[in-house]
């Protein structure tokens, strides 16, 4: 329940450095959403391989540089063969099914970088509630599932690219870190992992 008490906290944080940064009054909202490939880094990828994501996030701009973005994101990791080998020897069984999902709430303070380009250059940074669930299914065992959520924080950087007055296509990459109050399966108290993605974007 602390974890939840920090977000308005955060919220107002944020808003407080957006509203001191801007310059001139154009205000816009960017809804969108995205699909893409999820890489495990660091020790997280020595159990698990990569999978797929797909997110969506409601962004406002103060202006034509600031702005604050509210987004989530599902991410899901198969545990790797070597993993998955180990464990059916040593406990004898002839398969075995181990995947990691996160969903990250996350609220994140974007840079839109002014240039002479048909596209714009943006990086954020925030932090998040990391939702996650383990999910263990051996065979000739109960299934075993733990979920939980734990504290985090983000970074990213990408383009967004017009292709009408109120639509634009995105391109990016996102890192996360969080850390993991153990779970099955889990070998290490930290999880870093990085999203890639593209998606499409509507201006109001």
């Amino acid at each position: 329940m602390k974890k939840l008490f920090l977000l308005p906290l955060v919220i107002l944080l944020f808003g407080s450095v957006a509203l001191a940064q801007m310059e001139t009054p154009s205000p816009m909202i960017l809804v969108s959403g995205n699909v893409g490939y999820a890489l495990p880094m660091g020790e997280f990828k020595d159990t698990y391989d990569g999978g797929i994501a797909a997110g969506a996030s409601g962004c406002y701009m103060f202006n034509k540089m600031y702005g604050v973005e509210l987004g989530a994101q599902w991410s899901k990791f198969e545990a790797n063969d070597k993993t998955v080998d180990k464990i059916k020897a040593d406990l004898s069984v002839d398969d075995a099914k181990i995947n990691f999902q996160f969903v990250p709430v996350t609220l994140d303070f974007v840079l839109d970088i002014p240039v002479q380009a048909p596209v714009i250059p943006y990086v954020k940074a925030g932090v998040g509630l990391y939702f996650w669930t383990n999910e263990a299914e051996i065979t000739g065992l109960a299934k075993e599932t733990d979920s939980k959520n734990d504290f985090g924080f983000n970074g990213g950087l990408g383009v967004n690219i017009p292709v009408s007055e109120t639509t634009l296509i995105n391109i990016g990459a996102q890192y996360h870190y969080v850390k993991v109050d153990a779970g099955t399966g889990v070998e290490t108290a930290k999880a870093q992992y990085a999203t890639f993605s593209a998606g499409v974007g509507f201006m109001f």
